[in-house]
C-alpha cells in the first residue's frame, strides 16, 4: 500500500478474536477415528484395518480419476509372448466383454441396484476408449485377474462420476453396493483377484497415501475439524448470529479520522456489505470486497439483513468487488446488483484453496487498489 497509495494510513479490522467462533469444548463433539471394521469386529487386527484403509483411500483416488489404477499398469510393463496363430489377444477379450456389460441383464440389475444403471454404457464406453486403457490392453497378457480387477474399479468409478454429474449431486451409494457392482464386472470379464490387485497398485497407492493425496478422512476428522472450524464457524455464527461482527466493524470505522475505504477479504465483504446496507456510515467511500461470497449469499436469499430482491441502500458507498475465477469461494455481483457494483477479475495463477487468500502476495490487486481508491 506504500507504493500505491503512500498518502493513505492503513488500519487494522482483526474481527476474529472477539466475533469469531471457536470450538468452545476444545472439539469433543468430533467422533474418535476408528475404522468402520473396529467398531463392527472388535477383534479385528491392525492389518486388517490397513487394508481397508488402503480401499478407502483408493476410492477416493478412484472418484478423482478413475483411470488411476490403469495409469499405473500402463508404464514399464512387459509386452506378452507371441501367442499361436489366430489366437484373440487379452486385451482384445477384455475390451469385447467390457462392450458387452451394457447387454448383460444380470450386470444391469446390479448397476441399478447401485443407482448407476442408467449411465452404465457411457461409462464402459468412455473407459475403453480412452487412450490409456488402450495402452493398458495391448499389454495385458500376463496381468489376469489384476487387470480385469482394475477395469471394473475403472468402470464403476466412471459410473459413479456420471451419475453424480447427471444429478448435479453426490449420488447416495454405500461400499457395500459399489463393491458389489465391481464384483459383477469382474466376474464377467472373466473373475479378478480379491483384494487390490499387485505389486504396482499397492506401491503407487502407498506412495501417493505416503505424499499425502488422500487418506481416510475419520483417522484425520479431530485435526481437520480443528483446522476447518474457525474459518466454517465463522460463517456458520455470522449468518445465525452476525450482529456482533457487523458492530465490530461499525466501531472500528468510527474511531477513524477522515475518509475511509473499506477492503474487506471473503466473509468480511459479507459483513462489511451488511453494515454499510444497515446504517449511514459517512465517512466511507468506498467499499472493495475480495474473494467475496456476498453475491451468492445474497442470491440464495441467505444474508442475514439484505433479502433477495431488496436493493442495495444509498448508504452503500462505490462497491468494487474483486475475484480471481480460481478462487472457488469468489463471486460476482454485477448480474444480481446491477449497476451497484463492479467486478474486477484479478488472476493469482494459483489453485484454490491457496488462491483464496493469494490476492494479497498479487502485485496486481496492489495496483487495482490504486487505481479505484478515491
Amino acid at each position: 500500500m506504500a507504493l500505491v497509495r503512500p498518502d493513505y494510513k492503513v488500519a487494522e479490522c482483526y474481527w476474529g478474536g472477539t466475533a469469531g467462533s471457536t470450538l468452545g469444548a476444545q472439539g469433543v463433539s468430533v467422533p474418535a477415528g476408528h475404522s468402520a471394521r473396529a467398531l463392527t469386529d472388535p477383534g479385528a487386527s491392525a492389518s486388517g484395518d490397513a487394508d481397508e484403509d488402503e480401499e478407502v483411500a483408493l476410492w477416493g483416488l478412484l472418484e478423482r480419476d478413475p483411470l488411476f489404477e490403469l495409469r499405473l499398469l500402463s508404464p514399464g510393463q512387459d509386452t506378452a509372448e507371441e501367442l499361436p496363430p489366430h489366437a484373440i489377444p487379452m486385451g482384445q477379450q477384455l475390451e469385447q466383454a467390457a462392450r458387452r456389460l451394457p447387454l448383460d441383464a444380470s450386470i444391469v440389475a446390479v448397476a441399478e441396484e447401485a443407482g448407476v444403471g442408467e449411465v452404465l454404457g457411457d461409462a464402459v464406453e468412455t473407459v475403453v476408449s480412452d487412450p490409456t486403457v488402450s495402452d493398458v490392453m495391448r499389454m495385458a497378457d500376463g496381468m489376469g485377474g489384476e487387470l480385469r480387477g482394475a477395469l471394473a474399479r475403472a468402470v464403476t468409478a466412471e459410473a459413479l462420476r456420471a451419475a453424480d454429474d447427471a444429478a448435479c449431486d453426490v449420488v447416495a451409494l454405500d461400499g457395500a453396493h459399489r463393491d458389489a457392482l465391481v464384483d459383477a464386472i469382474a466376474a464377467a470379464l472373466g473373475g479378478s483377484d480379491r483384494g487390490l490387485g499387485g505389486m504396482v497398485l499397492r506401491s503407487g497407492l502407498r506412495l501417493a497415501l505416503s505424499l499425502g493425496a488422500t487418506k481416510p478422512v475419520e483417522r484425520r476428522r479431530a485435526a481437520i475439524t480443528r483446522m476447518a472450524a474457525p474459518a466454517g464457524g465463522d460463517v456458520l455464527l455470522y449468518l445465525s448470529r452476525g450482529q456482533a461482527l457487523r458492530d465490530f466493524i461499525i466501531k472500528t470505522i468510527s474511531a477513524l479520522d477522515g475518509p475511509v475505504a473499506i477492503v474487506a477479504h471473503s466473509l468480511g465483504g459479507v459483513a462489511s456489505l451488511e453494515a454499510l446496507a444497515g446504517q449511514q456510515l459517512a465517512a466511507v467511500e468506498l467499499l472493495v470486497t475480495v474473494g467475496s461470497q456476498a453475491p451468492l449469499l445474497y442470491e440464495l436469499n441467505a444474508l442475514p439483513t439484505l433479502p433477495f430482491g431488496a436493493t442495495l441502500p444509498s448508504s452503500v458507498p462505490r462497491w468494487v468487488n474483486v475475484y480471481d475465477q480460481r478462487d472457488l469461494l469468489a463471486y460476482v455481483g454485477e448480474g444480481v446488483f446491477a449497476r451497484r457494483v463492479e467486478d474486477r477479475r484479478i488472476d493469482s495463477k494459483s489453485p484454490f484453496p491457496r488462491s483464496h487468500s493469494a490476492y494479497f502476495a498479487n502485485r496486481r490487486f496492489y495496483t487495482l487498489l490504486g487505481e479505484v481508491l478515491p
